[in-house]
């Protein structure tokens, strides 16, 4: 299990830190640019590494790994749908939980069996993916059913790319990240030649370029420099989750790289001195405590 939790917690990290990367990109380039450029040295992070693991393009890589990419760019997508369309505060934690109970649920009904220290552990670990993606709201503010709908959708399309990497066999090796990354930046690719061609596509993904609020905009040449580090990163991440899938638990594994807002929101405590709320101090602290109940397992 240990191995497993190590994995996760990797993938999580890397995941975490290029989601910051992604997030400063996106002050200044659009969000299908960035989310282009981020697939692109995604794809080109797993393909450097490749004779250095095992990849075998067995069948069941190719299935599962298309479908894990085709969910996860339609989580990606509505994900920022629902920010663009409702308070982060309140949105995120939603995407955040639906996105980590899937997996478990999935797990559950398939029959996974852990021990129940593993289980009181990932029921912890889904309180702190909530308590950590709390921030600052206005408590006057309320989330419209159509952004409910919108965020149900991205957690959904989430967790099922992480039950598609699960079902693809180990043997594979990094295979079955390798095509899941490269579909999602071939569907990045169309999406972004239809911005250009087609001005009711443009003005659809427009609404997504919100600007968030504080923080440095930077330039245009250093937040492409931000993004593709951040595909790099989303590459690692990729593999350490796959990777953490094919030697542990899909539960376990689940609820931990969904604490990869941890790594975003000290990255922006030390870097753009944004403030910590006690929701999400009380979260770090729950986390700690479910990784190393996870790793005694």
């Amino acid at each position: 299990m240990i191995v497993s939790v190590v994995l996760a917690l990797a993938g999580s990290l890397f995941y975490g830190v290029s989601d910051f990367f992604g997030g400063l990109s996106t002050r200044r380039l659009r969000v299908v640019p960035a989310t282009t450029i981020i697939h692109v040295f995604a794809t080109l992070a797993l393909l450097a590494v490749m004779p250095f693991v095992v990849v075998r393009w067995e069948t069941g890589a190719l299935i599962w790994g298309a479908a894990a990419g085709v969910s996860a760019i339609l989580g990606l997508l509505a994900f920022y749908a629902a920010l663009a369309d409702g308070p982060m505060s309140l949105v995120a934690p939603l995407i955040a939980v639906v996105g980590a109970v899937v997996p478990v649920a999935f797990a559950v009904v398939t029959g996974e069996q852990l021990p129940v220290q593993a289980w009181v552990a990932i029921a912890l670990a889904l309180v702190s993916a909530l308590l950590v993606s709390v921030t600052r709201s206005d408590a006057a503010v309320r989330v419209r059913p159509r952004t409910v709908v919108v965020g149900v959708i991205s957690g959904i399309s989430l967790g099922t790319a992480l039950i598609s990497l699960d079902r693809s066999p180990a043997s594979a090796g990094l295979a079955t990240a390798i095509v899941e990354i490269a579909v999602g930046l071939t569907v990045m690719l169309i999406v972004l030649a239809a911005t250009r061609t087609s001005a009711s596509v443009r003005r659809f993904f427009a609404q997504f370029d919100h600007q968030p609020e504080g923080g440095p905009v930077v330039s245009v040449g250093r937040a492409r420099v931000l993004a593709a580090t951040g595909g790099v990163l989303v590459g690692a991440s990729n593999a350490f989750i796959l990777f953490a899938l094919q030697s542990g638990s899909l539960a376990v594994v689940s609820v931990l790289v969904s604490l990869y807002p941890l790594a975003t929101i000290v990255l922006a405590r030390f870097t753009l001195h944004e403030r910590v709320t006690p929701f999400q101090l009380v979260g770090m602290g729950l986390a700690l405590v479910a990784s190393v109940m996870l790793a005694l397992s």
